[in-house]
């Protein structure tokens, strides 16, 4: 009784690890509130399997022999497995790669211990030292855990925005079907390391080689999305540029129709100054002012990539007759600066779809930055129709707020910012905040 309650207990201890990593391969990009469910689901799960397990050989399901064991280390980790992939549906396909690369380092780590247990116990002997083997095995997965997490940290945090689901759909099988045929091979009772040593060699070379291919396949991969996505915003910039130019352009034609007008204007000032029409004059002088200001472009903000990329699509707002009001106090240079010009050009087109349909004197648009410690947080508000309520909850399902989320999402995942929608007061909202360390020296 006692020797089956040490060995279970091993049994369950050495199962730890390995559960532990399934969830914290994870830990950096599931939201707070998936971490809470999939915490607790394993808990109540493992604390079911501790009742369970006992209560196994204690009532005589399984036989009290290594065999059982082996059973049930091929079945213990299918609960874990099933709830992580409902409750963080997204990776679920990731989630089936790192349960198959644990299922190799299991079957690895156990034939070493196996035979670290062997060179001392006979073999005959070798169920009776298996809780020492499960206190061995345990203590290699945690010392190999290190190495492990680092290699789920760098593939799926570094590589996490990329569209990878077909990739993982396919290459997600080839570890866990890999280590279940290992597995149902070793279904037989007594210890079977020495007779499968060389096999188990090659099935952990095996695994180390699906690792860099995978790692090579997401890092080639990404190199190809980053490259794609610096044409894109070669090709915005570019665009912007073009609109930029066209307006700089007018603005030249608008300063030579000034210029040639602008004698007439001072002969006929000069006229209302000599006649005393003081009130005349200076009603003539605010009309050659507001010409003449038609005649620059404003600078927005010290920013020259994001001022041109904002510029075209504010001057069409200005010309519709919107009340614009605008702080912008970027610096000169932002590691960002293209991405975020462009995804403000956007937000102020899908702004101007709605402000349009306002009558002119509700037209009001504000845009903003502030700097923070260690983020920008930007925001775009506009004006819309008094009968849309303030607790409206499905804004961003409805255009033409709908049009613009993706590129949001792909800003988002691409500099790590968040962002969200609100209505306050007849006016929607919308605030970005991006990681950028602030030096305020």
């Amino acid at each position: 009784m006692q020797a089956m309650v040490l060995t279970t207990a091993c049994f369950l201890l050495s199962i730890l690890p390995p559960t532990c990593i399934q969830y914290l391969a994870f830990r950096l990009i599931l939201q707070e509130p998936q971490k809470t469910r999939v915490r607790h689901s394993y808990l109540v799960i493992y604390v079911i399997e501790i009742v369970l397990f006992m209560a196994i050989f204690q009532f005589g399901w399984l036989e009290f022999r290594f065999l059982s064991y082996k059973k049930l280390l091929m079945a213990y980790w299918i609960p874990y497995f099933l709830i992580f992939s409902f409750l963080a549906r997204p990776y679920a396909y990731q989630n089936i790669f790192v349960a198959g690369m644990q299922g190799i380092c299991t079957t690895t780590f156990h034939v070493l211990a196996m035979n670290l247990v062997l060179l001392f116990v006979p073999r005959s002997d070798f169920f009776t030292y298996l809780p020492v083997h499960l206190v061995l095995y345990t203590a290699l997965y945690v010392l190999f855990s290190p190495l492990l997490l680092t290699f789920f940290d760098r593939l799926f945090l570094k590589y996490r925005s990329l569209p990878l689901l077909a990739f993982w759909k396919y290459c997600a099988w080839l570890p866990i079907l890999l280590s279940m045929y290992s597995g149902f091979l070793s279904l037989k009772d007594g210890p079977l390391s020495q007779d499968y040593f060389l096999p188990r060699i090659f099935h952990a070379s095996s695994g180390i080689f699906i690792a860099l291919i995978i790692y090579m396949g997401t890092k080639l991969i990404a190199q190809q999305v980053d490259l794609q996505r610096r044409n894109h915003l070669l090709a915005a910039q570019m665009n912007a540029l073009s609109n930029y130019t066209s307006l700089l352009q007018d603005a030249q034609k608008r300063m030579s129709i000034f210029r040639h007008d602008s004698r007439h204007q001072l002969l006929l000032l000069s006229e209302l100054i000599h006649q005393g029409d003081d009130k005349a004059a200076l009603s003539f002088l605010k009309t050659i002012d507001t010409e003449l200001t038609q005649t620059q472009l404003q600078q927005w903000t010290k920013n020259q990539a994001i001022n041109t990329a904002i510029t075209p699509e504010l001057e069409t707002l200005k010309q519709d007759g919107v009340n614009i009001m605008i702080d912008l106090p970027f610096p000169v240079s932002l590691p960002f600066e293209i991405a975020l010009g462009d995804l403000l050009s956007k937000a102020l087109k899908s702004s101007e779809q709605v402000l349009l349909s306002l009558p002119k004197d509700q037209r009001l648009l504000i845009l903003g930055a502030t700097p923070m410690h260690d983020s920008w947080l930007v925001f775009i508000k506009h004006q819309i129709s008094p009968d849309i309520p303030d607790d409206k909850s499905d804004l961003l399902q409805e255009e033409p707020y709908s049009q613009f989320v993706p590129e949001l999402n792909t800003f988002s995942q691409a500099y790590d910012a968040t962002f969200r929608y609100d209505l306050h007061e007849h006016l929607a909202s919308l605030y970005l905040t991006i990681p950028y360390r602030i030096d305020w020296k």
